[in-house]
């Protein structure tokens, strides 16, 4: 979302990126992880389920990666960055892969 390219252009520094991770975990079985990062890794190629490919999204000299065992749980997923009274944050919003997510907005069960 526009929202999310504009605060990743101000947070991010030279080569730095938004990783968007998902773990096991949280009250609905697996949860959101963001993290600014420079480095994308071996692991990030090549997934745990033997998945090969790293994805990288860029937009407007903003980039998000996502590894390759998470992008299973987020493909078609849009990325938003909310600011309320209490936090601020990247969420994913409307993600086809989600059956179900918490009132907290980090994690969610997937669909089978």
């Amino acid at each position: 979302s526009f929202s999310s390219l504009q605060r990743l252009l101000e947070i991010a520094e030279g080569s730095e990126f938004l990783r968007l991770q998902v773990e096991g975990g949280g009250c609905s079985g697996f949860q959101y992880k963001f993290s600014l990062d420079t480095v994308i890794s071996p692991d990030d190629r090549q997934g745990q389920r033997g998945v090969v490919g790293v994805r990288v999204f860029e937009q407007g000299g903003a980039r998000v990666v996502v590894d390759a065992d998470s992008l299973a749980f987020v493909k078609g997923s849009v990325v938003d960055f909310s600011q309320e009274l209490i936090r601020s944050s990247f969420q994913v919003v409307s993600n086809p892969q989600a059956e179900k997510g918490c009132s907290c907005g980090t994690s969610f069960s997937v669909k089978f």
